[in-house]
């Protein structure tokens, strides 16, 4: 898998984990897992961003899918 396809899917997850489970009204930003979530647009009611869950999810998918296709 290439840096930009892993990256690609992480910031899907990155946007579609938080409003998943809820959006900034939800259980997301009231856990542990609201730290690193920011507001990519600043009058937006529900769209977040999770930071951490884009950066792990990129390097979990291009780690696997490196060492899966050898």
């Amino acid at each position: 898998m290439q840096w930009l396809t892993a990256l690609v899917i992480g910031a899907i997850l990155g946007f579609a984990m938080p409003l998943f489970f809820g959006g900034s009204s939800g259980i997301w930003l009231d856990s542990w897992a609201g730290w690193g979530t920011i507001r990519p647009l600043e009058g937006s009611p529900g769209l977040l961003f999770s930071i951490p869950v884009f950066t792990g999810a990129a390097v979990i998918f291009r780690i696997f899918f490196n060492w899966h296709s050898r």
